[in-house]
């Protein structure tokens, strides 16, 4: 039962992430400035949260039935 709450926050956590000044400035400095490149990565994030998110609640699926 502790896999899909897992799976659940790491989803979670992966998505939120690029919204956060932090993140946005970090990555801005390591790609010197190229937003395209960075609005890139941050879909990617969020994209693998959604993953990590859908994986969890096929996980909650098959542990119910």
């Amino acid at each position: 039962m502790m896999l899909p709450l897992f799976l659940f926050a790491v989803g979670l956590l992966l998505m939120w992430q690029p919204r956060t000044k932090r993140w946005r400035a970090r990555l801005l400095a390591h790609f010197n400035g190229d937003e395209r490149r960075v609005r890139q990565r941050a879909h990617t994030f969020f994209l693998l949260g959604f993953a990590f998110f859908l994986s969890a609640l096929a996980y909650l699926y098959r542990l119910t039935v």
